[in-house]
């Protein structure tokens, strides 16, 4: 793990990509950790798509570790099913949804490590904003990053002052790193995060 910077910004266009987990939206019922209320993206807040998942199979790649993965996911109600192949996975998916009388709704299918998913769900309206990704930065910043910004309670901070003094602590972190790369970080951070920074619509979000 490490630290990672995102700039995000607010819109009013609907995502193309709008799945079950896929994180391009805010609710205002799960609104928090920012330093600023919800009404802040007032020009943004609008009845939006939230997916809902209906239902989720969950298909081991490795017979072996069926009870591996249930036990990963023990706190969700998902079924578990076991294919030899990605054709017995794919009858197996249609069987569900005949079963299940799913054929209305949308699925959304990823791959882990250890395992297929696929997840059943609709569309609900709430009060919430669309976002997208418009700048990222991985490590490569000093310690006053982290006695600044470090906190349990706020990781999403949107005054411009901030990007700032984030702006100043892009420094060396790898010892591998040169002079250029370090200079060419900060101009990358400089384009992605301060000059496409847009008030009452920009945040950048921490993750450690």
């Amino acid at each position: 793990m490490g630290l990672d910077i995102t700039h995000y910004k607010a819109k009013l266009e609907r995502p193309i990509t709008l799945t079950p987990y896929y994180s391009n939206y805010k609710v205002e019922s799960e609104f928090e950790y920012f330093d600023v209320s919800f009404i802040y993206f007032e020009k943004f807040i609008q009845l939006i798509d939230v997916p809902e998942v209906i239902e989720t199979i969950i298909f081991p790649k490795k017979e072996n570790e069926i009870e591996e993965v249930k036990e990963f996911f023990k706190n969700a109600k998902y079924n578990f099913l076991f294919e030899k192949d990605m054709e017995m996975i794919n009858s197996s998916i249609e069987s569900f949804i005949q079963k299940n009388n799913l054929t209305e709704h949308n699925i959304h299918t990823w791959e882990a490590t250890q395992w297929f998913g696929c997840h059943f769900y609709k569309f609900n309206k709430q009060i919430g904003f669309y976002y997208d990704e418009v700048g990222y930065q991985r490590k490569g910043m000093n310690g006053n990053f982290s006695k600044k910004f470090y906190s349990d309670d706020i990781y999403c901070f949107t005054k411009k002052e901030d990007f700032e003094f984030a702006l100043n602590c892009v420094d060396f972190y790898w010892d591998s790193d040169t002079k250029e790369e370090v200079e060419l970080r900060k101009k990358l951070f400089k384009e992605n995060f301060i000059d496409k920074y847009e008030l009452n619509q920009s945040w950048m979000s921490l993750s450690y």
